[in-house]
């Protein structure tokens, strides 16, 4: 792939709900940031209200926005939010499926499904599993970028005081708990199980990605118990600061932490997954996660989007 002879210094639409933040996700807004610092030009296109009736409304807005604007790409991400783009006529369309769309409710799936077969001309999925459970061809596996210059190892102790954070070790778990997907309830009974007082679970979400290398580094060990995921951004973020991540086998998890000493991969049981946070916190050590996903880096993960705007948009006025 020659990146090189294909430079792209256009402007891309970025559509994605806000209807839950009222801004995109952090992955969606790291990607921009990427983007723009290799040179493309991003706007953003917000979903502003949840359900049926959102999307509905969002595909007359977009139709309207799209013929006041000029976009040489229209970049949607996940599924509902593609169709609804589809829908308004955006065009040329790349379309990122980040997990939900591939892993949730069988009608949405059908629907994503059918569209990536035959209408939407680059679908980009986040992991071999989403490419193999999606089942079509032509889509390409372009993980979430992480931005190793902000996430970087710090000083236990600094990144304590930074924060006034507890003496005791720290598990972090960082997602909303009211997302079901999450499974808060199974993190929970670990702690349960774990605890002497001498454990703290810390609970985040919503943090400025500004302190969220503080928290990481704070941390003695990071908890993912999620029921599915597509390549949740987290447990890259916790291996760019070489903090160790114990999660269930969900997304592209296990890939990621595949030969990293001090991290564990455990089915969704509460008691496998105390036992594995004992041998953790026992072992008071870094990982040497940040080797494992230099590719990972958000220049290189820009390169490669960069690389199908610029083969999409060619192809399309060719």
């Amino acid at each position: 792939m020659d990146i090189a002879n294909k430079p792209f210094f256009g402007k891309v639409l970025f559509v994605c709900s806000a209807a839950r933040k009222g801004h995109c996700t952090e992955a969606i807004a790291e990607q921009a940031r990427g983007l723009k610092k290799r040179g493309a030009d991003v706007t953003f296109f917000y979903v502003e209200e949840n359900g049926f009736r959102g999307y509905l409304k969002g595909v007359f807005r977009l139709r309207r926005f799209l013929k006041q604007h000029y976009f040489d790409v229209v970049h949607a991400h996940y599924g509902l939010s593609a169709i609804m783009a589809s829908l308004s006529g955006a065009w040329p369309l790349v379309v990122s499926l980040m997990g939900s769309d591939v892993f949730g409710s069988r009608w949405l799936f059908r629907i994503v499904k059918i569209y990536s077969e035959f209408f939407w001309p680059c679908v980009i999925v986040k992991s071999d599993l989403m490419f193999r459970r999606l089942g079509v061809g032509h889509a390409k596996i372009i993980p979430n970028g992480v931005d190793l210059s902000l996430f970087r190892e710090i000083s236990k102790e600094e990144a304590r005081r930074k924060l006034g954070v507890s003496e005791k070790k720290i598990v972090l778990w960082p997602a909303n708990p009211l997302r079901e997907v999450k499974n808060a309830a199974l993190a929970r009974e670990v702690m349960r199980l774990l605890n002497g007082g001498e454990v703290e679970l810390k609970i985040i979400f919503d943090v400025p990605i500004e302190l969220m290398p503080w928290y990481y580094n704070a941390a003695d060990a990071v908890l993912l118990t999620s029921r599915w995921e597509g390549s949740p951004n987290v447990v890259k973020e916790a291996l760019g600061c070489n903090v160790p991540v114990i999660s269930t086998p969900v997304g592209d998890v296990a890939y990621w932490l595949e030969g990293v000493d001090g991290c564990e991969i455990c089915q969704p049981d509460a008691l496998s997954i105390a036992d594995a946070l004992k041998r953790v916190l026992r072992s008071k050590s870094r990982i040497d996660g940040r080797q494992r996903i230099e590719s990972l880096d958000i220049d290189k993960i820009s390169d490669l989007l960069l690389y199908q705007y610029a083969g999409i948009s060619s192809a399309i006025k060719g």
